[in-house]
């Protein structure tokens, strides 16, 4: 019989096992049949459970197999399934599960939130009477040591009703003791070997609930569970496999016990370890092979690369059949193939290896040698050394080629070096050079300035060093043995001439020439004004000239100029000269007063380099007087006046004087001492030629003045326009002139004449005359005019640009315009007429 709680919707699912449907519910075909036995499943059936009838049977079970299968569907019907339905236990625990530890405290709740006639516990340790007033009930013991216990909670909620749920109790004990041995074996063990370790946990529960893990250092390797339902206490053991090799030797084992009793048990979980077990693995020895550079010296017992082995191994070394003692120190002679050798009890191993014995370099080398110049360098300078030597060879502390033509410059004290990883090592060559005397080119011509010393040289090169002799005119100028410079004090033109210089040594002798030519030191040197004589005038501008009279050497002359013993101004020429010139050279001053009575002087400086100090000669001092200049001032600086009208103009001035006036052709205004102001005026000026000025006397020697600049106009009388040579019609492409006629006006050379073509600007004409008086000018305009000009106006206006001091706008004078008229005769041709409009009427 199945109980099933009141709940809707339940499903229940029919198998039928076998191959046909006829075969019966839970029936087996054995273990002889096919497995997993065969079973079919029929469709789910779905049934609702109600309070009342508390029983439901099963009828019928339906297969659906399509459309396509036998209609109806096979149909195969079960016995039926009685079911009873009674009301849920509706019982809560709090927690759900206790984990404790052997002889600890243990509790936990039970609570219901429905009627009932009584509810308790029922337990091997603690349990609880049934209590008919509470909803929790608590089940509680204080050193819990039922191993078996299997507490639970009911609960009556009728006479004829009773449930039930149990509470989950695991008690746990820790490991007495954890300990790890080697099974079956004692001592060292052999790489390669198989061996098994052991680990004991004593007295441990629930031992399903026990994991041992194994442990080579801190690197997990191995764990264990154990599947026993055994509650109380026992001992267990797990075993793990290994197979050491070198690199385990002196390596750690340890294995841990650790209970894994659930969330609900202590965190992390207790965990007991062993003591850690150490392994010692014996191997045989194995070299770590390869060629050695060894120094010289060193002992073969200090063959660098490992030996591994255990237990300690012995070595030996041969070369070729025979046997050489490890205490042997290494010579030169000792690079070639060794065998070397290592065994202990479990093996042995040789390797071959390749010795090159290394050392510092050493010379081969003579100290000195000595050849001809363009020889070839022999000397044998032979460095050995392992590995091979750097060789480089310095002279004067500079690197350099090892010399192999030899030339003189290959002469001096070389150093060479060899250099190794083993050491460096320096050895000196002095090598010689041979050669006949070679003099030093130079000039072929030395000049001197008279009354100066002079040095001839004579440089020389030659191995040995050669004797150097001078002569003069065929007559030697010493008295033997080596002089390579001829010096000659205080020359005079009798000192002038060719000298010999000899060089000669066992290899031979060579001659130079050189010329020497006395010269002549500047005759003058003198200052002077140019283009002015007398006082100067503050402000502005002179010139003053110095001039040097026969220099030679004009390629070494610097002019200096000096104003009260302070250089000015100086100039170096570069001209070569061979005979002597004369020189000038300009300064540019513009005094002040206060430069009044200074001085000035040039020099001429001769810069005669290695021959001796400078050849200076100065000129005498020019003394300058400066006055003050004239200070006028205008004011309008220009007038700008109508012929007839009235003009005037102030002049002013700042500074003390002992008279000032006007002079004019017009309105002249005589001198006056007591004044800084001084007026010109004339009320209808009329001099077309005026050009009136301001003068000044500052003092009874000297007078200055200024120009007043005057401008009189006169506007034209009458501006007419007018054609040339043509009266009557024109034809269109025709070429005409018109012309602007503009009377007795003034300056013309201000005067600007403007063609329009309507009100359109179509040319301009200016006029360069400088007469001031009134003038007729005229003016044309080339024209073509077309059938688009029929009814069109030309005019043209005289205007006079008299600048900003002038009337503005400029005064202007238009003429009246002119008409033209297109008449056309045929396609082809038109007739062009012109009408004059004048202010009486059409012409």
């Amino acid at each position: 019989m199945l109980l099933f709680p009141k709940l809707a919707g339940l499903v229940l699912i029919v198998l039928i096992n076998g191959e046909t449907p006829d075969s019966t519910v839970g029936q087996t075909v054995g273990p002889d049949g096919p497995q997993p036995p065969p079973t079919v499943t029929s469709d789910p059936l779905d049934i609702t459970v109600h309070e009342t009838p508390d029983r439901v049977s099963i009828s019928t079970v339906g297969q659906t197999v399509g459309p396509d299968g036998p209609q109806p569907p096979p149909t195969v019907t079960s016995d039926p399934l009685d079911t009873t339905v009674q009301a849920p236990c509706i019982l809560t625990l709090q927690p759900l599960k206790v984990v404790v530890k052997y002889g600890d405290k243990a509790s936990a709740n039970c609570s219901t939130t429905t009627d009932h006639i009584g509810m308790g516990w029922e337990a091997s340790q603690g349990p609880v009477d049934m209590k008919d007033d509470v909803q929790l009930i608590t089940w509680s013991v204080d050193s819990l040591v039922e191993w078996g216990i299997k507490p639970f909670c009911f609960m009556n909620p009728n006479p004829d009703k009773q449930c039930k749920v149990h509470l989950n109790v695991t008690i746990y004990k820790t490991p007495e003791s954890v300990s790890i041995s080697t099974v079956n074996h004692t001592g060292p063990m052999i790489e390669g070997g198989q061996y098994e370790l052991q680990c004991d946990i004593q007295n441990v529960a629930p031992a399903e609930l026990l994991t041992v893990s194994w442990f080579k250092g801190d690197t997990l390797v191995n764990k264990e569970t154990f599947a026993n339902s055994i509650k109380t206490p026992v001992n267990r053991s797990a075993t793990l496999q290994i197979s050491p090799s070198r690199a385990d030797d002196g390596a750690q084992y340890r294995c841990e016990a650790e209970l894994d009793l659930g969330p609900e048990g202590p965190q992390p979980p207790p965990t007991v370890t062993s003591d850690p077990l150490n392994i010692t693995v014996y191997y045989k020895p194995v070299i770590d092979c390869s060629n050695w550079t060894p120094l010289i010296n060193t002992s073969l017992d200090s063959f660098p690369f490992a030996v591994m082995g255990k237990p300690q191994w012995r070595t030996k070394w041969h070369q070729g059949t025979s046997r050489i003692p490890s205490t042997k120190r290494l010579s030169k002679k000792d690079s070639g193939q060794y065998s070397y050798c290592a065994s202990n009890k479990i093996g042995s191993e040789c390797c071959a290896t390749n010795i090159t014995v290394e050392y510092g370099p050493e010379f081969d080398c003579p100290s000195k040698y000595e050849s001809r110049e363009h020889t070839l360098f022999l000397a044998n300078c032979n460095v050995t050394a392992s590995p091979e030597a750097d060789v480089s060879w310095s002279r004067d502390g500079r690197n350099v080629e090892r010399p192999h033509n030899l030339t003189r410059r290959d002469n001096g004290l070389y150093k060479v070096t060899a250099q190794n990883k083993h050491g460096t090592e320096h050895h000196v060559l002095t090598i010689n050079v041979l050669y006949g005397p070679e003099i030093e080119s130079g000039d072929e011509s030395v000049e001197v300035y008279e009354g100066r010393d002079v040095t001839l040289s004579c440089t020389t090169e030659g191995n040995p060093e050669p004797e150097v002799k001078w002569s003069f005119n065929n007559q030697s100028k010493t008295t033997g043995g080596r002089q390579t410079t001829l010096t000659i004090s205080g020359a005079t033109p009798a000192d002038g001439g060719e000298y010999t210089c000899t060089a000669t040594n066992t290899f031979g002798s060579q001659t130079r020439r050189v010329f020497l030519v006395v010269k002549e030191i500047p005759d003058r040197v003198s200052i002077s004004f140019v283009n002015h004589n007398g006082q100067m005038t503050e402000d502005e501008p002179y010139e003053l000239q110095c001039d040097i009279q026969k220099v030679s050497l004009l390629e070494s002359l610097t002019v200096n100029w000096f104003k009260e013993g302070t250089l000015v101004k100086s100039k170096t020429f570069t001209k070569p000269t061979k005979t002597p010139e004369n020189v000038l050279d300009m300064l540019q001053i513009t005094p002040s007063i206060n430069d009044n009575g200074a001085h000035y002087r040039c020099e001429a400086k001769l810069d005669l380099g290695t021959d001796g100090p400078p050849l200076t000669v100065t000129s005498d001092a020019l003394r300058i007087t400066v006055q003050s200049p004239c200070i006028l001032t205008l004011q309008p600086p220009k007038v700008v006046v109508k012929y007839g009208d009235k003009a005037s103009a102030n002049c002013s001035t700042t500074i003390d004087h002992i008279g000032m006036g006007w002079e004019a052709s017009q309105g002249p205004v005589d001198m006056k001492d007591d004044v800084q102001l001084i007026t010109w005026s004339v009320d209808s000026l009329v001099d077309w030629g005026m050009k009136p000025f301001c003068f000044m006397n500052p003092n009874p020697d000297q007078q200055c003045k200024v120009h007043l600049n005057v401008t009189i106009y006169k506007t034209p009388e009458s501006v007419s326009i007018s054609t040339v040579n043509h009266t009557g019609p024109m034809i269109e492409g025709g070429q005409y002139e018109l012309q602007c006629d503009i009377q007795n006006v003034a300056p013309a050379e201000l005067l600007t004449v403007s063609w329009f073509k309507g009100d359109t600007l179509v040319n301009k004409e200016t006029f360069a005359n400088s007469i001031k008086t009134p003038v007729n000018r005229s003016s044309t305009l080339q024209i073509s005019p077309s059938r688009a000009d029929d009814g069109g106006q030309y005019r043209c206006e005289a205007e006079l640009d008299l600048g900003p001091e002038g009337p503005q706008p400029p005064p202007t004078v238009t003429s009246d315009p002119l008409n033209i008229a297109v008449h056309c005769k045929s396609s082809t041709h038109c007739f062009i007429f012109f009408t004059h409009k004048q202010q009486t009427g059409d012409k």
